[in-house]
C-alpha cells in the first residue's frame, strides 16, 4: 500500500473510489466536526505563544492527505502562532532522507512528526530516530489497543492494513480457514506467493501459526521448502497486477495478500460481481501497522505542538474520518465506520484484537539472510 515500500501503486488503487465517496461522507456527516485538539481554546496558548514552524510528514495519494489538511487548518486557526508545513510523500523516499538530515545536522530534523508504516517505524527505532512520546501530552494514547503501543512509547500505532488469504470465491467452494491452507492438497499447484516481503507472503503467517516467531523460522522455511519441490506453489508474483490476473483467471486459487484488495478488485468489475473473495485465518491476520511519530532533534516548542496534533488525530472523530476515507483498519477502541466497511469481516473488533504482531525488528535485521534462504531453499525449488 502507499505506505509500504512495495505498495505505492496499491494504496493509490485503493483510493481512487475511496476518495472520492470519503469526501462526500466529509461534507455530510463530518462536515460540522471540529478537528483542533479539544479544550484548546480554553487552554494556555500552545508554546506559550511563541512563534513555532514545524514540519509533519503525511502519506501521498488518493484521500490521505484530506484529514491532515483539515486538523492543520483547524489548528493553526486555534493557534495563530503556529505554522505546520506538510510534507507529502512515501515512506520507503522520504525516511531515508530523514536519516541523511540527521547525519548532517541531528538538531533539524527534516521531518518533526507524522505518518509512518511499520518498516519505517522498525528502522527508525533500530537508528534511534524516534522520540518517546509523553502520554501525559497525548492522552487519547490511552484509547489505542495495547498490542498497537511500542515499547518505551517510541510511536503509536492508529491503524493497519490486514494480511490474510484471497481466493477465487468462483471456483473455491470451501474457503481456506488457516495459514496452513497454503499446504493443503486441494490447492496444490493453484497457490501464488509474493516474492520476499516477509509480512505479506505467508512466511511469517505460518511461522506464528504453528508456534514458531521470527526468532524460530527454520521448521517454517523447511515447510515452504517442501512445499516448492513438491509443486505446491504456482509461481511468485510481484505487482498486483500479476496476483489478479492469476486469481480472476483461475489459475491461481488462492494467494496471501491484502484483504482489502478483494474489496476493491470486485468494485472495479463491471456490476461489482468480480471473483475475489479474502479469508481471515483463525490463527489471525497479519498486522501490516501504522504509527504517529515524533522525530529526534524537535525543539520543546515543536514537541508540543506535533503532540497536540498526534492528540488530535487519535480522538475518535478524527480517526474515525481518516479510516473511513483511506478504508484503513482503525487500532483506536470505539471508532465506527461507515457501513460499506462495518460489513466486512476483517475491520471487526475482534480481528484488529487478535491480528498477529510480529517482531519486525528481527525481520528486519534478517531481510538480508532470510533473502538469500528463500532463492535457495524455496525458489530454486519450484
Amino acid at each position: 500500500m502507499e505506505r509500504g515500500r512495495r505498495h505505492g501503486m496499491t494504496r493509490r488503487e485503493l483510493l481512487r473510489r475511496g476518495g472520492a465517496a470519503g469526501a462526500a461522507i466529509g461534507l455530510g456527516a463530518w462536515g460540522g466536526v471540529a478537528l483542533g485538539a479539544p479544550g484548546r481554546a480554553a487552554a494556555a496558548p500552545v508554546a506559550g505563544g511563541r512563534k513555532v514552524q514545524l514540519t509533519e510528514f503525511i502519506w501521498i495519494g488518493g484521500g490521505q492527505g484530506v484529514v491532515p489538511r483539515e486538523v492543520k487548518a483547524s489548528y493553526e486557526k486555534a493557534n495563530p502562532n503556529v505554522n505546520i508545513e506538510l510534507y507529502e510523500g512515501t515512506n520507503a523516499v522520504t525516511y531515508p532522507k530523514i536519516v541523511a538530515q540527521r547525519q548532517v545536522d541531528p538538531n533539524k530534523p527534516l521531518i518533526n512528526f507524522g505518518f509512518f508504516n511499520v518498516d519505517a517505524q522498525t528502522k527508525g527505532e533500530l537508528d534511534d530516530i524516534w522520540m518517546s512520546l509523553d502520554p501525559a501530552k497525548i492522552p487519547n494514547m490511552a484509547n489505542v489497543h495495547p498490542s498497537y503501543h511500542r515499547p518505551h512509547d517510541t510511536g503509536i500505532g492508529w491503524g493497519f492494513s490486514a494480511v490474510g488469504i484471497l481466493y477465487n470465491k468462483k471456483l473455491v467452494k470451501e474457503p481456506p480457514t488457516s495459514w496452513n491452507d497454503l499446504f493443503a492438497p486441494r490447492f496444490k499447484g493453484k497457490v501464488m506467493l509474493f516474492d520476499y516481503a516477509w509480512g505479506f507472503n505467508g512466511l511469517l503467517g505460518v511461522a506464528y501459526a504453528n508456534g514458531g516467531d521470527a526468532k524460530h523460522i527454520d521448521a517454517t522455511f523447511e515447510k515452504f521448502s517442501k512445499a516448492a519441490q513438491d509443486g505446491q506453489f504456482l509461481a511468485l508474483f510481484t505487482t498486483n497486477e500479476q496476483v489478479k490476473d492469476a486469481l480472476a483467471r483461475g489459475e491461481a486459487l488462492i494467494a496471501p495478500y491484502f484483504t482489502s484488495f478483494a474489496i476493491t478488485w470486485n468494485q472495479e468489475t463491471p456490476g461489482g460481481n468480480g471473483p475475489f473473495a479474502y479469508a481471515i485465518p483463525k490463527e489471525g491476520v497479519v498486522a501490516f501497522t501504522y504509527y504517529f511519530d515524533i522525530i529526534k532533534g524537535s525543539t520543546p516548542d515543536q514537541v508540543a505542538v506535533a503532540s497536540e496534533v498526534i492528540n488530535t488525530y487519535l480522538s475518535k472523530p478524527t480517526i474515525e474520518r481518516y479510516c473511513n476515507l483511506t478504508a484503513t483498519i482503525p487500532a483506536v477502541k470505539g471508532v465506527s465506520l461507515k457501513p460499506e466497511l462495518q460489513q466486512e469481516a476483517v475491520f471487526q473488533p475482534s480481528v484488529v484484537e487478535k491480528a498477529i504482531q510480529p517482531d519486525w525488528v528481527t525481520t528486519n535485521t534478517q531481510n538480508n539472510a532470510w533473502k538469500q534462504r528463500w532463492d535457495r531453499e524455496v525458489k530454486a525449488k519450484m
